[in-house]
């Protein structure tokens, strides 16, 4: 008899096992192929097979399109292949159409590992294959999904040794790659010039827009850091030699990932067709968002079969500062001639009353895809232009009427106040706390990059990849007594071995380290090689709690004031490494969660209720019940140096247009018309163009005018 588990159409369902009167199986029932034991009968031994159903062949489900999508919507997911170009304004349900579309190719026979899905966010590319899975099954997970650094990360685990890389690179963060940076900087022979040397994150900056933009170092440098212009060869130098050490120490920065995956398609000619002829399909989310790199990177994937579906808001593009490159939409038709274009302006989120201002507003900008949202809400009040003398005016205005929001149902998690910069908040910060509302900023250091939780990650990232010298270092110098000196000198040592982790047991190790710190370090070492096990490795979860009960609470007790809530934070990280697997693999995730804008994989429900205030930036893709966009005044909202080129002032519209339309139902602007400028004084200040404009045309202004007395 075979032992193999095949699944077969007309297998039996399996009998119900024998039950104790309890209801509990008996737990002297054998599984499954388990042989019985000789009874008192003569004649061979008993067995049974018992056949596994294949999940996979449920029953095919038929998507009911026209229940479940508009007409506008439809036309994209039922659209043939080929190159697409899909403008969804805001709030038409983009992700719903998104999730269709994928749907539609798997039940039109796509096989769903040759469909591409590139996003953002992990958690836009989680909630669109989620939504596929509900609809279709778990035939739906083979989906390529992710965003592009994650997508890029796959690919490049496959090919990493025709690239000059370890099949088991490290992915290095924003921090730990400024820390490379600085070594680099610092191992340059100094020079007396070099004391105004530019500093490692500005440097990070220079070249990770160079990279991603494709514009020269020279010309960055100019606009960006003009007094470091001399520097420019050093420089250029440093850029080699930074990528040099990269190489050596078997790492990767974010940046490396799309130029590899670049590179592999433009100079591996073998590898470039395996990855084309990977994928079918291809579908990009948030297309306006796209540098030059990763149009690039896009175009190459669908050079054979141009069927790719690339779907954006060119009123939404607001990330020029990151790279983001605006033509790539407004082009697209451009370089795919034959590319059927499709509009989305049903709007499901705001008011006609909120549309209204917004499509007023945004028709301003010549270069655009003409549109006009249309809602689908009912009618609600008309938004407020809320006149104040000056900024403590403003501020008293939006405390006082959150709070009258609250007295009206609207919880506050559902009130936001949004602002053109974060400094633009500060007065409202404090006017909130008098007044004890509670409020989050969306900002400020993540989950991720907290110290603790880096000092814990390098425990894993080591034991991984024990060429990380970086990760090294960070754990070492947790050992009392043992300094950057002392650590640089182990790692030197332990790099000669072929098994680093398996040499810290030599003796030789320890005669390194001081007298002073020996004993701690030797705590330390034992942690590590504990920790390199393959069964430690094999459960991430599992090897945090054993760098946290080994080492590094009692250490943090020592280290710091607030030891309670990080060693709580520890153990909500080690919840999270249920869900990711092996050691590998959960490292992977959290480096490329660094990349995401502002979401946090542990984020879950809270309990008190909070305003939300946020930059326009980082509130993209929200809604609320009830916004404020605070300081629409010139120089303010646009900024002033948006008032000089004319392509700035259409992106600041367009970050305008992103506000608006985060309101669902009530939204209030607010026009300070006096601010204290610590160089003039009392400063008159004139509206925003973006009021101005609508006030000179022929049709009333899309808003109510109100004027704050006191009592």
């Amino acid at each position: 008899m075979s032992s193999r588990c095949t699944p077969t159409a007309d297998a039996p369902i399996p009998s119900r096992p024998d039950r104790h009167p309890t209801g509990h199986p008996s737990r002297r029932r054998p599984s499954a192929t388990t042989r019985l034991p000789h009874s008192r009968i003569d004649g061979p031994p008993m067995a049974r097979t018992y056949t596994l159903r294949d999940t996979g062949s449920s029953p095919r489900r038929t998507l009911d399109l026209e229940a479940r999508l508009n007409p506008q919507q439809r036309q994209v997911v039922e659209a043939p292949g080929g190159p697409m170009l899909v403008i969804a304004g805001a709030g038409t349900g983009k992700t719903h159409t998104i999730t269709w579309r994928v749907a539609r190719l798997i039940e039109d026979g796509v096989a769903p590992e040759r469909i591409l899905l590139l996003t953002f966010t992990n958690r836009a590319a989680r909630e669109m294959l989620g939504r596929v899975e509900d609809l279709l099954g778990v035939r739906a997970r083979a989906v390529w999904g992710g965003t592009f650094h994650g997508i890029a990360r796959r690919l490049l685990r496959e090919h990493a040794t025709s690239l000059g890389y370890p099949e088991n690179f490290t992915i290095l963060d924003s921090e730990d790659a400024a820390s490379l940076m600085k070594a680099c900087i610092h191992a340059r022979t100094p020079r007396r010039s070099d004391l105004r040397f530019p500093r490692a994150e500005l440097v990070l900056r220079l070249f990770s827009a160079t990279i991603n933009t494709g514009r020269p170092l020279g010309d960055l440098l100019l606009d960006q850091a003009p007094q470091f212009e001399p520097h420019l060869e050093d420089l250029e130098t440093l850029h080699a030699e930074f990528t040099a050490r990269k190489v050596e120490l078997g790492m990767v920065d974010f940046d490396d990932l799309l130029l590899l995956w670049a590179r592999l398609l433009d100079e591996h000619p073998e590898l470039a067709t395996r990855a084309r002829q990977r994928f079918d399909h291809v579908l990009v989310d948030e297309y306006q968002d796209t540098n030059r790199l990763q149009a690039h990177i896009i175009d190459e994937m669908v050079r054979d079969h141009r069927n790719l579906a690339v779907v954006g808001d060119d009123a939404q593009s607001i990330y020029a500062f990151r790279g983001a490159e605006y033509t790539n939409i407004l082009r697209f038709e451009e370089r795919y001639p034959d590319a059927t274009r499709y509009l989305l302006e049903i709007n499901y989120r705001s008011s006609p009353e909120v549309l209204d201002l917004a499509n007023r507003s945004i028709a301003h900008n010549a270069r655009q895809f003409p549109k006009t949202l249309r809602s689908e809400q009912p009618h609600g009040p008309t938004p407020a232009l809320v006149e104040c003398t000056d900024e403590h005016q403003q501020s008293q205005f939006v405390a006082q009427r959150i709070l009258e929001l609250r007295d009206e149902d609207i919880p506050l998690e559902r009130i936001a106040v949004l602002y053109r910069a974060h400094r633009h908040a500060m007065e409202l910060q404090l006017e909130l706390s008098r007044r004890n509302i509670p409020f989050i900023v969306r900002s400020g250091m993540r989950f991720f990059e907290q110290r603790h939780i880096k000092d814990v990650l390098a425990f894993l990232r080591w034991v991984e990849n024990p060429r990380d010298e970086l990760a090294f270092r960070r754990v070492a110098t947790l050992a009392e007594g043992v300094g950057d000196r002392t650590a640089e000198k182990l790692f030197l040592f332990l790099s000669a071995f072929d098994d680093p982790a398996a040499a810290l047991a030599d003796p030789r190790v320890e005669r390194i380290v001081p007298s002073r710190g020996r004993r701690p370090w030797r705590n330390l070492s034992a942690v590590l090689q504990h920790l390199a096990t393959p069964l430690v490795r094999s459960q991430a979860s599992a090897a945090i709690d054993h760098v946290r009960d080994a080492f590094y609470d009692a250490w943090a007790r020592q280290a710091f004031d607030s030891s309670t809530n990080r060693i709580t934070e520890l153990q909500t990280l080690a919840a999270y490494a249920e869900q990711h697997g092996d050691v590998a693999e959960f490292l992977d995730n959290l480096s490329l969660a660094g990349v995401l804008t502002g979401e946090d994989a542990t984020a879950g429900p809270r309990a008190d209720e909070y305003v939300v205030l946020s930059s326009i930036h980082q509130a993209k893709g929200l809604e609320f019940n009830a916004v404020f966009v605070l300081w629409l005044a010139e120089d303010r909202f646009p900024s002033a140096r948006a008032l000089l080129n004319e392509d700035d002032l259409e992106e600041e519209r367009r970050l305008f247009y992103v506000a608006v339309t985060r309101a669902q139902r009530d939204l209030y602007l607010t026009r300070p018309m006096i601010a204290w400028e610590r160089e003039h004084g009392r400063v008159v200040l004139r509206p925003s163009p973006f009021l101005r404009e609508l006030t000179r045309e022929p049709s009333p202004p899309p808003w109510e005018r109100w004027t704050l007395a006191s009592d």
